[in-house]
């Protein structure tokens, strides 16, 4: 595994919060998957590739997705309607994003898709490659995770 891929995910989770939801997230100790199977039922899917191929896979719980849509918007929001998903969606194309831009200046070139927001009990997903797990804390506790899976070896090869 790459460090210079954890390490940058985790600068891009950390500075995008902080600077769109003026909050201070704490990441976890990265572990390995052998199968991906999201902790909350709020997920966003942002596949990648480039120099390393993958997705990037984030949960939140229903409560923590809506104080982040609140924030975001700056009132009070209580429903996850499709505006709220939209919200979600589109921080995690920031994050990505600051992933992409984190790791050109490491010389790995990625694009990003577009994200997917889908929701649900009991998800499992199934991706090619191998898997680490990033517990995260927005708000309060373990309230969200981050899941990056690449193909092969998780290595970026420089261009």
């Amino acid at each position: 595994m790459d460090a210079r891929i954890v390490n940058a995910l985790i600068a891009a989770i950390i500075n995008t919060l902080r600077t769109l939801l003026n909050v201070s997230p704490t990441i976890g100790k990265p572990g390995l998957l052998k199968e991906i199977k999201p902790k909350f039922d709020m997920i966003t899917v942002i596949g990648f590739s480039g120099n390393v191929d993958g997705n990037l896979i984030y949960s939140f719980s229903p409560s923590t997705a809506l104080k982040v849509v609140s924030k975001m918007m700056g009132l009070p929001y209580d429903n996850l309607d499709e505006l709220a998903m939209s919200a979600i969606g589109e921080l995690g194309n920031m994050i990505a994003g600051a992933l992409a831009m984190n790791l050109e200046k490491a010389g790995c070139r990625i694009v990003i898709s577009p994200p997917t927001v889908v929701t649900g009990n009991n998800l499992k997903l199934a991706v090619e490659g191998l898997a680490i797990n990033l517990p995260a804390s927005i708000f309060d506790g373990d309230d969200a995770e981050v899941i990056l899976s690449a193909k092969g070896s998780m290595k970026c090869s420089q261009q």
